[in-house]
């Protein structure tokens, strides 16, 4: 079928006009590439393999999907529906963000477009081969991927809609399908349908007992109430009119055994001699089964695919008048933290231009950091809070430069003062008369030696002031009033020079002031 000649009258059921506008703006965030960033509302098919889940999306989107005989999905589709103004089919593959980066480079590569539905089938191939599950090449070495098929269906009178196909459920893994595969598929199944803004369709065959069927558990243990799932039942034509098990698929589908707050629907597919059928063949094959037998009886807004668009469309647009304020909240607090992110960034610098005021801004900053730190003005955020527990001169206090400076200073003064002298001159008296009388000199005053020289020098050790030993000093030689004049006499003796007796060498001062402050 030809792109251009494809109806879609079925296909704007899903949506009024008012739907439409609201999609619009989904879509734009679509396109804006916010996928991976925001939760889009979108209807994801699921269910167990071979369950008849491509069939219920062909049926809705009216999409001729290829089929080969036991062929089932091995990687997710997704269906993009937008409205544009020309019409066009492109492909693209999302490769699972856990590959090596070569292969993502290489799935992202893969964009085709087509102008009919015929070449589908052969694009599909080449996006299988590509992510490596051609079952045909001794090469592959996976039979399911991660990695997502997006199909994009353009035209103008499109509904803007987001469809995905999921692989099916299986319930063991055998000789083609692997324990590892198996549970790839759940995680992959429960990622989709986790996203509170998916409506879920859990898709069962009526050819297997649906107490059997995976897809149900995993559905009411994500969504108890069913508030988004929708039940489709598939195959109703595989069982036997009149029995039992019949009555009971009935009453399944009237919602009175397991409940989903959305409720169920039938749906009945072509049969498999059928698929090269059109589409208005198949929906007329549907209507006359539903018009029999039990199924007369059942609601008409409950079985067949056009009652089943219809109640698509309602419960899309109820479900974005709860999910778009939401929706839009998410937004601005991303956007609020993406731009906190770029502003911590700093202004862009990927011209040369920008790097030189990037680097020039940076020795602004430079300089009036070093100016506050010399001036001890530590109001920059620079400087951060002042450490209590740590030392003035630690390495946690170093920005503030200038204090540290003073602090270093007066430690310095204080170990002048203690330890910058070599002798340690008490202020006892003594002998005073007789040695005076040696030096011919009247008795003066003590030596000048500090109010506290009689103290001991290491009294009184702190965290800032530490013992001598420890910054590598000479503690002073404690000597009382008698052994400091013996030395200074014997200095004096040593220094005589043409002076007249009763007189001092004038040298004499500076003798003992160079021995005095050796340390």
């Amino acid at each position: 079928m030809a792109l251009g000649e494809l109806r879609t009258t079925s296909l704007e059921a899903l949506q009024n006009e008012d739907q439409r506008k609201v999609l619009d703006i989904v879509d734009k965030l679509r396109r804006a590439g916010l996928s991976s960033v925001l939760q889009r509302p979108q209807l994801v098919v699921c269910g167990d393999q071979s369950s008849g889940k491509s069939s219920v999306l062909e049926a809705i989107t009216e999409i001729p999907f290829p089929r080969k005989e036991n062929l089932c999905t091995w990687f997710a589709t997704e269906i993009v529906l937008r409205r544009d103004f020309t019409s066009s089919i492109t492909t693209k593959i999302i490769p699972d963000k856990n590959r090596p980066a070569s292969e993502q480079e290489n799935l992202r590569s893969f964009k085709k477009s087509i102008a009919d539905f015929i070449d589908l089938p052969g694009l599909i191939d080449e996006a299988t081969v590509l992510m490596g599950l051609d079952r045909n090449s001794q090469n592959s070495t996976r039979a399911f991927a991660r990695d997502v098929l997006s199909i994009e269906i353009c035209g103008p009178g499109r509904p803007q809609l987001t469809l995905v196909d999921l692989s099916g459920l299986i319930h063991a893994e055998n000789k083609s399908q692997t324990a590892a595969e198996v549970e790839l598929i759940k995680d992959l199944v429960n990622e989709y349908i986790s996203n509170e803004r998916t409506i879920i369709l859990a898709v069962i065959s009526a050819k297997n007992d649906y107490a059997n069927q995976i897809i149900l558990k995993n559905a009411r243990k994500i969504d108890p109430n069913g508030k988004r799932t929708l039940g489709i039942i598939t195959k109703p034509d595989y069982l036997r009119e009149g029995s039992d098990n019949e009555k009971d698929w009935i009453s399944l589908a009237l919602n009175e055994d397991i409940y989903f707050e959305l409720g169920w629907h039938m749906l009945k597919n072509r049969a498999d001699d059928k698929h090269d059928s059109s589409f208005d063949e198949r929906n007329k094959s549907e209507l006359h089964f539903f018009s029999k037998g039990r199924y007369n009886d059942l609601p008409r807004t409950m079985v067949g695919i056009e009652s089943l668009r219809s109640r698509l469309s309602t419960l899309l647009n109820n479900h974005l008048g709860q999910e778009l304020p939401h929706l839009k909240k998410e937004l601005e607090r991303k956007l609020e933290d993406t731009v906190k992110d770029l502003k911590n960034l700093g202004d862009k610098r990927s011209t040369v231009v920008e790097q030189k005021q990037y680097l020039m801004q940076l020795s602004v900053k430079g300089h009036d950091v070093l100016k506050s730190a010399v001036s001890g003005h530590y109001e920059n955020s620079f400087f951060g809070t002042v450490d209590t527990e740590s030392s003035v001169d630690s390495s946690a206090n170093l920005c503030g430069l200038r204090a540290v400076i003073q602090f270093l200073n007066l430690s310095f003064a204080e170990n002048m003062r203690r330890y910058g002298h070599k002798h340690q001159i008490s202020k006892k008296t003594g002998a005073d008369e007789n040695i005076a009388g040696l030096l011919s000199l009247p008795v003066k005053s003590p030596l000048p030696c500090g109010d506290d020289s009689d103290k001991d020098v290491d009294a009184g050790e702190t965290a800032n002031n530490p013992p001598a030993e420890d910054l590598g000093l000479v503690v002073p030689k404690k000597l009382n009033r008698e052994e400091g004049l013996q030395w200074v006499l014997r200095v004096l003796q040593r220094s005589r020079g043409r002076e007249l007796p009763g007189n001092f060498n004038p040298m004499l001062i500076s003798q003992l002031f160079w021995e005095q402050s050796e340390p």
